[in-house]
């Protein structure tokens, strides 16, 4: 009964307002709903007002309401029992903080906010709201947040006090549709076998209510579709009512463990607009699973009345444990563990839960070895705020987040004036940090701790050096304990006003100290970039003020340098040469991509200008050209004097940086930087021991030419120094080019589709290479000081890389075993035509050149000009539309248009230094 009543009172602690008190709430009205004594509900009240669990008002007559429903949905108060309404009315606080329904949901702002969004998006919308299908892992809490969503609605007015909540378990007709149609929307006299009355189904019972079906991915087609009448039109038909209607108004909610888009049909799908994911117990923040845990441990508290104490060991295990079951499993081992504990002699005021009250399969899981930020056990009983023991130290809590309070208040009281808020502001702040600094010695330092440090004044080195400032030392520690004992801490604002104010001050601190702020915001961006720490504004004012009472001097008058080139590192390897000669950190580096474009380059170093003080003057030295486009694209409202130099090195870079440590005047230190950089230059080319080169080429782009040379390399033993290079056709075909081009090396050979007919420089075809021709010839090439045994290597990677399916497979992005079908239906075809047999070389040839041919195509990159003789078009027109009759059906299967010009090399292939054959002859 105690139980019973205190559930009910729960339930409409939801509509209690202390300014209109229904008599709903008054010890007589609850003793005539439940049809018992006045004296023996009083008696009860008087227990759970005991128990703290209860507010007590001595008014006339005497209320009852739930204190932590109140707190959920109101404000804090600070007794379990008043004289009088109007004491509650007035604990109210300044900033009404009316807290959301599902505030008191663990991880309403946190994994479960954006779950929770979306279940009173569909609540809330108009018509009935809207249908939700929540997936998870079985004891996640669907069936939790379900129940939550009922009492959202009741809540809101959205559905009657006495709505019903009807749950329905799918899988128990899994495998009889026509027994989950009765159930679901009930039957008429005579419908089946059986059916000897009319009956109403679950969706009738919750009318004017939720309906739940819970496991809804046991439901077979059929059964899903017997949902689509009444998720279109909301109406139902009775099993064996084929013409009367019954139109029916419920929230429908289902629930499922498996993969939506593999268990559903796509048009059941369609139907639920809103489809919820709720994450699994391991996928929760550390904070919420340790809330998860004492509420667990709370509710057994709660149950059998007697204190608890947990061992900190315990508490770790059952933190980082994984659990199949989610959260239900979670409860079961804390219910196990309880209890086992409860069994034991002297467990009348307290129960000790150590590790020997966990299951055995528990331990056997926990293999790390935990170290503990403190050894103190955790008690959970009436007198410990369940909203505060979470935290790991309530005073780090308290300490915190009264000083936020106490921020706003001030600010509000001085009547928004910053300045006549200021000195109180700063005392606030400064008690604070001293608090965290000094008094707060309930805990050690932790791991965790060290890294903060360590991390904030890699920070603030960084922030010295861009702004050329010096912090003061305490800075450091300082921000590193607020960091660290704020990092657990979850100060949610949800109401309006409130947010409004801490939005004027924080806008007010921005203008006011704009140094400051600008300082604390890179600290802080830099904070939650490294340390993952989530940034309020209460953080961005506090840091402000703290930085601008502690102060900072300027550490430098010298101009800001950079140093900006194409490539991957040449900027940083410049810098970081010239910085070390110097013994200074004078130049900063801007690595970029070879295709940048000078507005991106001129973007990139406003940003710098915007993050860094160049108020003494900018140098930015470049590595190429770009100077003269670069600057046009500078704000006109720059402030900042510069000074751009082309053509940097490392010893220009040196000049410089020398210049500005000599405090040349900025405008002087160009001239002096070039006067000492002088360049001489001299051509010296290699007459011994020339690098050895083997080039790749291929008649129709550079493209296959790259991948040859990719298959080549993976071929190519490391230990053997032989250079691949790519390169194009046509101008590898213009000797004199070619002699300038690779005069520094030994030139091996050339491998690709055509041969450019380069004297004394040996060809092989990559055909040749496909079916085996070429391979002794290529060994015959780099075989001078390798082993036998790397030569051996070395040909069986040019047997497995170069086999026609690995290199159309290499060559293109192409399926390779359907490309390879549609060739062979295309050369099928030409033989068929001429009626004659294509030889294996010119096959193979084509095979390579048509994939390429069909990607080139595809990606809309045709081969616009053909470099062979213009006759071939008028003296073998027979030919070349004989080639594209046989072509037709990849056109068809590509959906692509082959060109003359590609025509016209495909016929170079087939007849390439051959003469013209007759029809019976093979090619």
């Amino acid at each position: 009964m105690k139980k019973a009543l205190l559930d009910y009172i729960a339930n409409q602690t939801s509509f209690f307002d202390p300014n209109n008190v229904s008599d709903n709430f008054s010890a007589a009205n609850i003793a005539e709903k439940f049809g018992i004594k006045r004296n023996t509900v009083s008696h009860y009240l008087n227990q759970l007002n005991d128990e703290k669990l209860v507010v007590k008002v001595n008014s006339r007559p005497v209320y009852f309401f739930h204190k932590a429903v109140f707190e959920a949905q109101n404000y804090p108060i600070a007794k379990t029992e008043y004289q009088s309404l109007s004491d509650i009315v007035n604990e109210k606080p300044t900033f009404d903080e009316k807290r959301d329904f599902f505030s008191a949901v663990i991880g309403s702002k946190g994994s479960l906010a954006n779950t929770i969004e979306q279940i009173k998006m569909a609540a809330l919308y108009p018509n009935g709201g809207l249908p939700i299908l929540m997936t998870g892992e079985s004891g996640s809490g669907k069936s939790f947040l379900m129940k939550m969503f009922y009492q959202f609605c009741v809540a809101n007015n959205i559905l009657d006090v006495n709505a019903p909540f009807v749950t329905v378990n799918c899988s128990q007709y899994a495998d009889n549709p026509e027994l989950l149609t009765s159930h679901l929307f009930g039957h008429v006299k005579g419908a089946f076998t059986g059916a000897i009355d009319t009956k109403k189904g679950a969706f009738e019972a919750a009318d004017g209510g939720v309906l739940f079906l819970d496991e809804v991915h046991r439901l077979s087609s059929e059964g899903q579709e017997k949902l689509f009448t009444f998720l279109d039109q909301g109406i139902i038909y009775p099993l064996g009512e084929s013409h009367e209607t019954k139109k029916i108004t419920c929230r429908l909610v289902f629930a499922t463990t498996e993969e939506i888009t593999s268990t559903f049909l796509t048009t059941f799908l369609r139907r639920i607009p809103v489809q919820v994911q709720v994450p699994s117990f391991n996928e929760r923040t550390q904070l919420e699973k340790r809330q998860l845990i004492y509420h667990a441990f709370y509710e057994e508290f709660k149950n059998i009345g007697i204190k608890l104490i947990v061992s900190p060991v315990v508490f770790k295990i059952l933190e980082n444990h994984t659990y199949k079951g989610n959260i239900g499993e979670l409860i079961n081992i804390i219910k196990i563990a309880t209890a086992k504990s409860f069994s034991k002699p002297n467990s009348q005021e307290a129960i000790k839960i150590s590790i020997h009250s966990l299951p055995n399969s528990l331990l056997s899981a926990a293999m790390e070895d935990y170290s503990l930020d403190s050894e103190d056990s955790i008690i959970i009983d009436a007198e410990h705020d369940i909203n505060l023991i979470v935290e790991k130290n309530k005073w780090v809590y308290q300490a915190i987040t009264l000083a936020y309070e106490k921020i706003l208040h001030i600010y509000v009281e001085n009547d928004d004036n910053i300045e006549e808020s200021e000195k109180l502001i700063s005392l606030e702040i400064e008690k604070m940090f001293d608090y965290l600094l000094f008094e707060n010695q309930r805990e050690e330092y932790h791991e965790v701790m060290f890294f903060i440090t360590k991390n904030v004044r890699h920070m603030l080195e960084k922030i010295e050096s861009s702004f050329q400032i010096n912090f003061n030392g305490n800075l450091v520690y300082a921000i590193s304990n607020y960091l660290y004992q704020r990092r657990n801490i979850d100060w949610f604002v949800d109401d309006i006003l409130k947010r409004a104010v801490i939005e004027r001050l924080l806008s007010d601190v921005e203008n006011g100290y704009k140094k400051s702020f600008k300082y604390a915001e890179q600290i802080l961006t830099l904070v939650k970039n490294s340390l993952d720490i989530e940034i309020s504004s209460m953080d961005r004012i506090i840091l402000t003020f703290y930085i601008n009472n502690l102060g900072y001097t300027k550490s430098s008058n010298h101009p800001k340098a950079i140093i900006v080139a194409h490539g991957y590192a040449t900027a940083s390897s410049i810098s970081n040469v010239a910085n070390r000669l110097l013994n200074e950190s004078l130049f900063q580096s801007f690595d970029m991509p070879l295709d940048i474009k000078p507005k991106k380059i001129a973007e990139s170093i406003t940003q710098y200008i915007e993050k860094n003080d160049t108020s003494n003057g900018l140098i930015i030295l470049f590595d190429m050209g770009s100077l003269k486009e670069i600057h046009q694209y500078f704000p006109k409202n720059i402030s900042t004097p510069i000074v751009m130099i082309n053509n940097v090195t490392t010893s220009l870079a040196i000049a410089v940086g020398e210049s500005i440590k000599n405090d040349c005047h900025f405008s002087e230190i160009p001239n002096v930087a070039l006067s000492y950089h002088k360049n001489d230059w001299e051509i010296i080319l290699p007459t011994l021991n020339k690098e050895k080169l083997i080039l790749t080429t291929c008649s129709t782009g550079l493209g296959t030419a790259v991948k040859i040379g990719n298959l080549l390399e993976k071929s190519m033993p490391q230990n053997l120094s032989v250079k691949i290079i790519p390169h194009e056709f046509g101008q590898l075909s213009n000797i004199e080019f070619f002699k300038n081009s690779f005069a520094i090396y030994d030139v091996l050979g050339i491998i690709g589709t055509a041969n450019p007919n380069i004297e004394d420089v040996p060809f092989i075809s990559l055909e040749d290479l496909i079916i085996g021709k070429g391979t002794e010839q290529l060994l015959d090439w780099i075989k001078g000081g390798a082993s036998v045994d790397v030569l051996d290597n070395f040909n069986n990677q040019l047997i497995k890389n170069f086999s026609l399916n690995r290199v159309i497979n290499t060559v293109t992005i192409l399926d390779t075993e359907k490309v390879i079908k549609e060739i062979e239906i295309f050369l099928d075809c030409l033989e068929r035509l001429w009626r004659c047999r294509i030889s294996n070389d010119r096959k193979i040839a084509l095979y390579v050149h048509v994939s390429c041919l069909i990607e080139r195509l595809i990606r809309n990159i045709p081969i616009e000009n053909y470099r062979g003789s213009e006759t071939m078009l008028y003296c073998q027109e027979k030919e070349l539309n004989e080639i594209q009759e046989a072509f037709s059906v990849i056109e068809k299967n590509y959906s692509v248009k082959i060109p003359d010009s590609e025509l016209r090399y495909v016929f170079d292939i087939l007849f390439q230094n051959v003469d013209l054959i007759t029809k019976e002859e093979d090619f």
